[in-house]
């Protein structure tokens, strides 16, 4: 191609691509060459494929938080390796403030935000031609433009063209350290510890197998504004008004799903299963306590079974709490509410010898088949087809999810309160909420391995590796908190 070239690759340790992959796509389309590395790439890859093809601009997408990570290691080695091109970073953990500040710092190149895949081809199309008429630099970008480079999304500069440091961030120095604040771990008073603690109708985990599964259920509980809008790209046209938006939908994207339903329900190209269980746990200031559910049946209840044959004489002293077999700690705002998931349930000093809440957890996925196949159709050249099952994986498996934790909720005894719309379950109009590693309210993903390791989700074939992705790809986790006041918050 006499456009330009361009590699793109998805980094280290991560394997999502739909991103990656539409970007070649469009790009492809539109007359530029595209050396597509894959998933999971070393920078030694993407440094060998830059020298073998003389690459005008590379892109690097990742959406797990390490990737960002990886990104900014991948940055300095380029700078090494004496590599100065353009590059675009996508993926859904990144922010235009890391890219533009921390990204653009540690590169010297210039570095572009991707907000989404045809901001990459923007940035091309504006590229090419600058470096034919000499007016782009590596180190300074577009010379005689430069404050207009984020006007499409791409390369958001500061209003002056320069990278903007955050002054609410103070800089620690000799005359003015930081001293750190004391760890509030007080419960939250907006949180009544006082309430009916459910017991669960089984202590451990089960597995559910696609037998045990009703896809069709399971699609009752699509989120259609993410799969429409986020994952198959039918976004309103600024000029077209909402009825005939909503018009379009319903003659043309609804069709697109009822016939991919029907297909993946014929050809079994999706697999769900889940696994799930509930645990004793005991919370004690900003932590939660996860004990073997065989403390229920164990020392603790021999000891309540002594105490109702000679209520009048006890012969023995209630034991101790036994010792948890893992702790998880989570952050607590600072402000408002000062809410921590800890609270949510029963605290340790309040409870009588031998009690403990109840913490459900769950871990769900479509399968390996949602990977394989959205490959073979992207191999194929299938693209259409390769955008439509990809995202409706993504959203099945969400979905799964959300029946996962509406029959936790019923088992839980809360059925009567349940939403009749998937529009009042998105907007979480049931008792309790889901979290999920990773996210502000419980961002520690090292706690993750811990929790699959606890529901034993090898079972479904559910693993993690070191840089925290999941597999097989379309997968979720979670921890449920059943309190009232419980609802989605960062900490």
């Amino acid at each position: 191609s006499g456009k330009g070239t361009f590699i793109i690759a998805t980094v280290k340790g991560d394997v999502h691509d739909i991103g990656k992959n539409l970007v070649d796509i469009i790009l492809s389309n539109n007359g530029y060459k595209v050396v597509n590395l894959g998933i999971k790439q070393p920078v030694e890859n993407i440094i060998q494929a830059y020298r073998e093809h003389q690459a005008d601009c590379i892109a690097m997408s990742g959406l797990l938080v390490k990737s960002t990570a990886f990104m900014k290691d991948n940055l300095e080695t380029f700078n090494q390796a004496g590599i100065t091109v353009p590059v675009i970073l996508g993926g859904a953990a990144l922010t235009p403030k890391f890219v533009n500040e921390d990204c653009q710092r540690t590169y010297k190149g210039r570095v572009i935000y991707g907000k989404d895949a045809f901001s990459d081809l923007h940035f091309m199309d504006k590229l090419m031609p600058a470096k034919a008429a000499e007016n782009w630099d590596d180190f300074q970008g577009f010379l005689d433009e430069a404050e207009e480079l984020g006007s499409d999304g791409v390369g958001e500069l500061g209003s002056d063209g320069v990278e903007t440091l955050d002054s609410a961030d103070p800089t620690p120095s000799p005359h003015h350290p930081i001293t750190p604040s004391p760890l509030d771990t007080t419960r939250s008073e907006a949180v009544d510890p006082a309430i009916p603690r459910p017991t669960p109708p089984f202590w451990g985990t089960r597995v559910l197998t696609p037998a045990d599964i009703d896809l069709e259920d399971v699609f009752w509980y699509l989120d259609l504004q993410a799969l429409f809008v986020g994952q198959w790209q039918f976004r309103k046209p600024q000029e077209q008004s909402r009825q005939e938006y909503d018009a379009f939908l319903k003659e043309t994207v609804h069709p697109i799903l009822d016939n991919w339903k029907v297909r993946i329900l014929s050809e079994n190209l999706l697999h769900p299963q889940l696994v799930y269980g509930y645990f004793p746990c005991l919370a004690e200031g900003n932590s939660l306590h996860i004990y073997d559910p065989s403390v229920i049946d164990g020392e603790m209840a021999r000891w309540r079974d002594s105490e109702l044959d000679s209520p009048h004489h006890p012969t023995t002293s209630p034991p101790h709490h036994p010792t948890p077999i893992a702790t998880f700690t989570f952050p607590r705002q600072k402000s408002m509410r000062r809410l921590c998931i800890a609270d949510f349930f029963l605290p340790k000093a309040m409870a009588a010898p031998g009690q403990f809440d109840v913490f459900p957890m769950q871990a769900v996925t479509v399968g390996d088949i949602a990977t394989e196949f959205a490959q073979q159709l992207f191999q194929a050249d299938q693209y259409t087809d390769y955008l439509y099952y990809y995202g409706l994986s993504v959203q099945t498996a969400e979905a799964l999810a959300e029946w996962g934790h509406t029959r936790i909720r019923r088992e839980l005894g809360f059925g009567d309160k349940e939403p009749t719309t998937i529009r009042e379950v998105l907007q979480q109009r049931y008792q309790g909420s889901r979290y999920s590693f990773g996210y502000p309210a419980c961002p520690n993903m090292d706690d993750q391995p811990v929790q699959l390791e606890l529901l034993g989700s090898d079972r479904i074939g559910l693993t993690i590796d070191e840089s925290d992705q999941l597999y097989p790809e379309q997968s979720t986790t979670a921890i449920i908190a059943y309190h009232p006041a419980a609802k989605y918050f960062s900490a």
